[in-house]
């Protein structure tokens, strides 16, 4: 055996496979898939969040979330979520996330969608959060900001198609300083971001909580559908595959 030979199969031994964390496609007919994670009936109520089978991604079932004007979380906020995964966020680390969604109708208002916060101490950070709103002339378009619910700038925004189920992927890599941190995203497969940014702030847990969150109140009733998530430890496993 040469020495190259060796060398490989060393390398080949050290890499460790790659690992799904998390993953719910609602092929369980319910949310129990999330039960680890959080089905808090605040926000998770029968009527917020729906299996269907009549829009789906992928197999026999979605979820369909829908929020109303009564779905009062706090004086400033409405939600219909469920509680995503909990991840450990250290300087450097990296998160690979996908899903898909789709809307019926274009939404009457901003409806964000997805986020990722940090557990205090000191305080709850929102650091990111993607969201959807109304377009002007009709249909809708899709954002993504960083900063409290993007309010620090809008880094990506484009049309978001209405009755076609589209895929967002994002790869985070976690830092506090701006020039270390960078995010990647997908949409449908194509990397439409590639940026550094400041990613976190000095908590050590960040979460997601999929569904729709808003703030402060609008009445308007929405509803998005969600399949298909998967948060894992490399890139292969979250993008879509060659057919």
């Amino acid at each position: 055996m040469t020495a190259k030979s060796l060398i490989c199969i060393l390398l080949m031994c050290s890499q460790s496979p790659a690992k799904i964390l998390f993953k719910a496609n609602f092929e369980t007919g319910d949310l129990s898939e999330w039960s680890q994670t959080g089905t808090r009936g605040q926000n998770a109520t029968a009527r917020n969040i729906q299996i269907v089978t009549d829009i789906v991604q992928q197999g026999k079932y979605a979820a369909k979330f829908t929020i109303h004007e009564d779905d009062v979380f706090n004086a400033q906020q409405l939600r219909a979520q469920i509680g995503g995964p909990r991840i450990t966020v250290e300087e450097g680390s990296d998160t690979y996330m996908s899903f898909y969604m789709y809307m019926a109708e274009a939404p009457m208002d901003r409806d964000n969608f997805f986020y990722w916060e940090g557990n205090p101490p000191p305080r709850y950070n929102n650091v990111m959060t993607w969201w959807v709103q109304p377009k002007d002339g009709g249909g809708a378009t899709i954002h993504y900001g960083t900063g409290n619910l993007g309010r620090n700038g809008t880094e990506w925004a484009a049309d978001f198609p209405i009755g076609k189920w589209h895929q967002l992927a994002m790869h985070i890599h976690w830092s506090e300083d701006a020039e270390k941190g960078k995010v990647r995203l997908w949409f449908n497969g194509a990397m439409v971001l590639d940026k550094k940014l400041k990613t976190k702030g000095p908590e050590a847990v960040y979460f997601c909580q999929p569904g729709i969150h808003r703030s402060p109140h609008r009445p308007s009733m929405d509803s998005i559908y969600f399949d298909n998530f998967i948060l894992a430890d490399t890139l292969d496993e979250i993008l879509p595959k060659p057919r």
